[in-house]
């Protein structure tokens, strides 16, 4: 019998490649006579013409199978983050650092988690909020990282970053990225960020390709605030991007401030996984050429 009454199934939008995954999720369910609810992009995947809300979902579901890459993950986590509903991710992505399930395991590991025999990863949130002229103007959360970057091809900006008030740097650089230690093996890693365990009670902040090679990443606390202004020099067009889902257009003067979250993810693991066996395999580590 499974511990998990009604369950959703959210799939990853407009990507054929999910739909053998998804048929086996359903047919694992269906033969355990176990309710779930499809969001739209299932439902079309399926030729299925009902498909439930994320609003209802947030009301009636207790576990969320959520099948595609990270950026499926995480956009799933934003829509329900208001819902405490756990996830399980199935990896239909590329690297996938979020989403545990393999698609050649999926009913074995369906089979542990509806008896109970899984653990939970708790993960935390960002909330990041853009001022301009004193006003907030828009205020995201992220799971991953917030991320400050030109969208001129060739043009830097200019930042001056504060921890708890105190001046850090001002920086000039194609962008800057505050990470939390979930995102630290995302955006924050491709820029040249070390990699955070992800109970660790820290976050990052990583610079983008920085005009001063002494413009290096900085590992801070998990309460710090960190304010970021960009400068009036910065004549450039420039963007606030949140777990690369929600993108909001800045302007000189506008200040980013961001801290840690009250929201919590709720990662639902099967038994065996292991962080750091996890980056051996997706990092290639100890694999001769």
């Amino acid at each position: 019998m499974s511990i998990f009454k009604n369950i959703a199934i959210i799939s990853k939008i407009d990507d054929d490649s999910v739909k053998d995954s998804l048929n086996s999720v359903v047919k694992h369910l269906d033969s355990k006579n176990i309710k779930y609810f499809l969001d739209k992009n299932s439902s079309i995947l399926l030729k299925n013409t009902v498909f439930t809300n994320i609003e209802t979902i947030k009301k009636e579901c207790d576990i969320a199978f959520i099948i595609g890459g990270d950026g499926t993950l995480l956009r799933a986590a934003q829509d329900l983050s208001t819902s405490n509903i756990p996830i399980c991710g199935i990896n239909r992505g590329r690297l996938g650092f979020l989403v545990d399930i393999s698609p050649d395991h999926i009913e074995e590991n369906l089979e542990h988690i509806l008896s109970g025999n899984y653990s939970v990863d708790e993960r935390i949130s960002l909330i990041g909020s853009v001022i301009r002229k004193g006003k907030e103007i828009s205020k995201n959360i992220s799971f991953n990282d917030v991320v400050i970057h030109s969208r001129d091809a060739v043009r830097m900006i200019e930042m001056e970053t504060t921890l708890d008030g105190e001046k850090l740097y001002t920086v000039n650089a194609d962008g800057l990225v505050v990470s939390t230690p979930t995102g630290s093996t995302a955006y924050s890693l491709s820029t040249g960020g070390p990699i955070l365990q992800p109970t660790m009670e820290a976050l990052v902040v990583v610079p983008i390709c920085p005009h001063l090679l002494s413009n290096r990443p900085i590992v801070i606390s998990m309460d710090s605030l960190v304010e970021i202004k960009l400068s009036e020099k910065s004549h450039t067009n420039a963007s606030v991007t949140f777990d690369g889902q929600t993108n909001i257009p800045i302007e000189a003067n506008d200040i980013i401030r961001i801290s840690k979250s009250k929201i919590v993810l709720k990662l639902i693991q099967p038994p065996g996984h292991k962080f750091l066996s996890v980056l051996r395999k997706k990092l290639g580590w100890g694999i001769k050429p």
